[in-house]
Order: structure tokens, then sequence, then C-alpha cells
């Protein structure tokens, strides 16, 4: 059998018991519905208007398309999106 490598993001994770999300730095996407949006691990908003909102991520740009879309809450950390969220994309 094969033995698969494991990163040292992966053995820090396991080691610090916290998710391998949080320590490799990349986006955790959470969906309600079509109504509501959390991306966690963000970097800045790049753009925000009531039919798309564009944050960068260290690896991504995250763009939610719709319509009435607001940002509800925000920190450094995490962003909450509301409105009629018709597409996300990963570009």
């Amino acid at each position: 059998m094969k033995k698969k490598k494991k990163g040292a993001a992966h053995h820090v994770s396991q080691l610090l018991d916290v998710s391998l999300d949080m320590v490799a730095d990349v986006p955790r996407i959470t969906m309600n519905d079509n109504r509501e949006l959390t991306v966690e691990n963000y970097k800045s908003v790049e753009g925000y208007e009531p039919e798309e909102v564009r944050l960068r991520c260290t690896k991504y740009r995250i763009t939610a398309s719709g319509s009435d879309l607001s940002i509800v809450a925000i920190t450094d950390e995490e962003i909450l999106i509301q409105g009629n969220i018709a597409t996300i994309s990963l570009t």
C-alpha cells in the first residue's frame, strides 16, 4: 500500500486540535439556503454592491452575486453576507 504524504499543516492541525482550514489559511464557506453566506479566513473586501460582493482570500477571489446583498457582520476573520444569493464563484 502507498503511504499518503501529509503536509506540515495537517500535522499542526492534529497537534493543536484545530481544523485544517484554520492552519492552512484557506477560506471556509458556509451557506444557509440562498439567503446567508459566511466566509471565514478572508483577507479583504475588494468590492461591495447590492448585486455583488467580492472577497480576496490568500489563493482565491470569492464572488457572491445576486440581489439585495448586504454585509451584516464583519470581523478580521469572518464576514456574513445576507440577501438573495444566486451564485458563488472562486477565481
